[in-house]
């Protein structure tokens, strides 16, 4: 017997284009028996959800609201892929940011003003730790003492400029992860984890004197650039870039990462690793020329390994090698 967790009025409902992504995420998963399929299941669905008809209006109101309290805009694109919010509490293992009243996803002042805090900490000097007295850190961002001078507002996408995923992180050795002590080996079975995760273009802004805004946007333009925001951002994800630069196209920027974690495989983690590129290859929705490039890179790192023999049989693999005919 299945265990529908929606009531009984609620157990055939279906989204549509005007359902809230974040109220079908949290509210509308179903057949718990069938977890890992069920899980899956939702999360394509709401990967599914596109933006209100009615939020290019919301927009642009939100945006008069900002210019009227005399705060600065900048727009950034995601480079790739982002993943705010993924580690919150969820009906699922992972979760996402998503705007609590629209549904769309979004960057949490909280996040821009953290990632810009953490990197002006690491990386601007002792004038920029929050301990020196009266100091930059302090100043721009405040302490438990005072308020900082600048206001860090939540990041909303533009309209028809963001796109939610599916994306999937695998857990090879999951008895190795619980329990320390079993060794990892090939015959493990690996746990793929769907999440979501998204792009697009966001309308950063931020209010407060003109010195000390232009200061923020300074660092906040180097960190989103070189460390990211939100989680799995050691992976890629989570990378901005003001619009106004050279931009790298995302379908690119998806598969240089992932490319570069394939190369980054000593011989040993081959064996174990290299399936998981392969359902990512698989699941990946970038043109043709990029799923070309990610292919190759998997098929060449296989022969690197010296694991072609071993390989060649399996049909993950002589699916690789048909599309790359």
């Amino acid at each position: 017997m299945k265990s529908n967790t929606r009531r009984q009025c609620l157990s055939e409902k279906k989204h549509t284009i005007t359902t809230n992504a974040g109220l079908w995420l949290d509210k509308y998963i179903r057949d718990q028996d069938r977890e890992g399929t069920s899980r899956r299941e939702l999360v394509e669905e709401v990967a599914g959800i596109l933006q209100p008809e009615w939020y290019e209006q919301w927009f642009a109101r939100w945006k008069s609201c900002l210019e009227e309290s005399g705060a600065k805009m900048r727009e950034a694109q995601v480079l790739g892929r982002m993943a705010v919010g993924l580690g919150t509490d969820s009906v699922l293992e992972t979760s996402i940011s998503l705007h609590h009243t629209i549904g769309v996803p979004y960057i949490p002042g909280t996040a821009l003003k953290g990632v810009a805090s953490s990197f002006a900490r690491k990386r601007l000097g002792d004038e920029w730790l929050p301990q020196a007295e009266n100091g930059s850190h302090s100043i721009m961002f405040g302490n438990t003492d005072t308020a900082g001078y600048v206001t860090f507002f939540d990041a909303m996408p533009l309209p028809n400029q963001s796109k939610l995923f599916l994306d999937v992180m695998t857990v090879h050795h999951p008895e190795y992860y619980k329990t320390g002590t079993t060794p990892p080996a090939d015959w493990d079975n690996p746990n793929p984890v769907p999440f979501l995760s998204a792009n697009g273009r966001y309308l950063i802004a931020l209010a407060g004197p003109e010195e000390w805004v232009e200061a923020a946007f300074s660092i906040l333009e180097y960190s989103l650039e070189s460390v990211g925001v939100g989680a799995k951002t050691s992976s890629g994800y989570g990378r901005l870039k003001f619009v106004g630069q050279p931009l790298v196209s995302p379908d690119e920027q998806i598969v240089d990462n992932f490319i570069r974690e394939i190369d980054s495989l000593s011989k040993a983690d081959v064996a174990g690793s290299i399936h998981s590129y392969y359902e990512h290859w698989k699941e990946l929705d970038v043109d043709p020329k990029n799923k070309r490039r990610l292919a190759e890179a998997i098929v060449a790192k296989i022969k690197e390994a010296g694991r072609e023999k071993k390989t060649k049989d399996k049909a993950w693999y002589k699916e690789l090698i048909d599309f790359l005919e």
